[in-house]
């Protein structure tokens, strides 16, 4: 059973890469690696990785192990299907439901973050709607991945002619002077470049972590 749903996980992501490829050539053959080596790094990996942790279970875990894998090739399914489906648009809305809906979705691999929104108003366009929630979520499952904690908090606030979005931990953190990886340097700080905004990650050992993304509101 185990192995019928893995065989039926990676088939789901040889086409997700395909569909990486794709939207790469659509936006121009010079970004075509970029984007697609960011699809594969948001999208993928993080599933490969855990087929990679569940492959060492013990046999009295298989069905706690197959009901896991049958819940990430679903999350994995849809998130792709949205991928596919969405239309890009210029209409504003509010960022606020978008990053509910991603905290949502991560508590289901055991991140527990909080959504603190003081009163402002942030809507914005869809390009930089997507690209805050994805640097978001780049940055929480980097507290899943190697932070040591479970907690993070996800602040919403108006700054400086923009929206501000603070994710937190209080984790291990990290010497803020060594080379960041392609997380950081593409799925969060190129993407929020990209449309006009900016990303700040600052970092010590037992202090924890915190990325701060900003994008105009006009």
């Amino acid at each position: 059973m185990i192995l019928a749903a893995t065989l039926c996980l990676m088939a789901l992501l040889v086409l997700s890469v395909r569909f990486a490829h794709h939207a790469g050539f659509r936006r121009g053959r010079r970004c075509e690696r970029v984007v697609m080596n960011r699809y594969l790094h948001d999208r993928v990996l993080p599933t490969l990785e855990a087929l990679a942790l569940g492959s060492r279970s013990d046999a009295s875990a298989a069905p706690a192990r197959l009901a896991e894998l049958r819940r990430a090739a679903k999350e994995q399914a849809a998130l792709i299907r949205r991928d596919m489906t969405a239309v890009p648009t210029a209409n504003r809305a509010r960022l606020a439901p978008e990053l509910a809906a991603l905290i949502s979705e991560l508590s289901h691999n055991r991140l527990r973050a909080e959504l603190i929104r003081a009163e402002v108003d942030d809507t914005l366009p869809s390009d930089r709607r997507t690209a805050m929630r994805d640097a978001t979520g780049e940055a929480l499952r980097n507290t899943l991945k190697h932070s040591g904690t479970d907690r993070a908090e996800v602040r919403v606030a108006e700054r400086d002619g923009g929206i501000a979005v603070t994710v937190r931990d209080r984790g291990a953190g990290f010497d803020a002077d060594r080379r960041p990886g392609f997380g950081i340097t593409e799925s969060i700080k190129a993407r929020m470049a990209e449309v006009g905004g900016s990303a700040r990650v600052e970092s010590r050992p037992d202090w924890g972590t915190q990325v701060t993304l900003w994008v105009p509101q006009s």
